[in-house]
């Protein structure tokens, strides 16, 4: 009788330790069906991004050739919310058109170059991290945007901004990515731009 409950108590742990397995796989499948792997143009970096988002294409302006910034804007869904959520990855290289340096790209964008604080915008200090055995810098913010800018009175709608800032090598530009994203809708966007920088590999 005791070995039959005993045999009846393994075969209860067996299955229950199967059902957890295979739901840890379900699950780990699932997170990866959430991405893509990414390739910049000229291979400088290389990364996984969310699958059912779109790219961002302007139309017109410079190549990335001719500003010397390679990379991808990604939109997600509203779903609900004020505005889309907004993912971009980009190289900046030695001479390029937008930001000299990391140093000079953290300060417009960290608010450490502002005397005071816009009403409704807050800027959280620069940590240090590593990323893909590389010293990293992170930032966040609450910006404003306003929405329905050629109205008389437009809609202030609180953004959340993240920044992750890499070095290449010496000498060799940077990488920025970014997450901007309606504060009331940023759970779900968070998580898949940490998954982004999680598997980002720069190739200089």
């Amino acid at each position: 009788m005791k070995k039959s409950v005993y045999i009846g108590k393994l075969l209860s742990g067996l299955l229950l330790l199967t059902s957890i397995t295979g739901n840890a796989a379900v699950s780990m499948e699932s997170d990866r069906a959430q991405y893509k792997d990414y390739v910049s143009s000229g291979n400088y970096f290389q990364c996984r991004i969310p699958a059912s988002w779109g790219v961002y294409h302007p139309g017109f302006g410079l190549s990335e050739e001719e500003k010397k910034v390679y990379g991808i804007t990604l939109i997600g869904p509203q779903n609900d919310g004020p505005l889309s959520p907004v993912i971009s990855i980009h190289y900046y290289a030695p001479g390029n058109l937008l930001h000299k340096t990391i140093d000079v790209y953290i300060r417009r964008h960290a608010g450490s170059n502002l005397n005071f604080e816009t009403e409704g915008k807050s800027y959280g200090k620069v940590s240090e991290v590593e990323i893909a055995g590389r010293k990293a810098k992170i930032f966040e913010r609450i910006d404003i945007r306003l929405v329905g800018e050629r109205v008389l009175n437009p809609t202030k709608v609180p953004v959340y901004d993240k920044f992750v800032t890499i070095p290449a090598k010496s000498g060799e530009g940077f990488y920025a990515l970014r997450l901007s994203v309606p504060v009331q809708i940023k759970d779900e966007s968070l998580k898949l731009f940490e998954g982004t920088v999680k598997s980002f590999l720069p190739e200089h």
